[in-house]
């Protein structure tokens, strides 16, 4: 497990900023950067489940910054579907 904090603030920033417009946008075009953002949230996250964290931890390593669960929920999608996800890719 990680005993220190690995997700920055200003990520979480960008991530909850982007979602908040994403929301908002109904027909707008598209934008890679927020994008990219998301993607390196939810490798961040990915990575830490494999090493053995879980939501819970990873939101009680990030209580400086605000992290829930929900949030992590919300940005990167239920940790079921990680779980699968890493499940489905290591029997590749």
């Amino acid at each position: 497990m990680k005993s220190t904090p690995f997700i920055t603030e200003s990520l979480l920033t960008r991530c909850r900023k982007e979602q908040i417009l994403q929301q908002q946008r109904a027909r707008q075009p598209f934008d890679p950067a927020s994008l990219n953002d998301r993607k390196e949230l939810s490798l961040m996250v990915e990575e830490a489940i494999r090493e053995g964290e879980t939501y819970v931890s990873i939101a009680r390593g990030h209580t400086h910054i605000g992290l829930t669960e929900s949030d992590l929920t919300d940005l990167v999608g239920p940790e079921v579907a990680i779980r699968d996800r890493i499940e489905r890719f290591q029997q590749i």
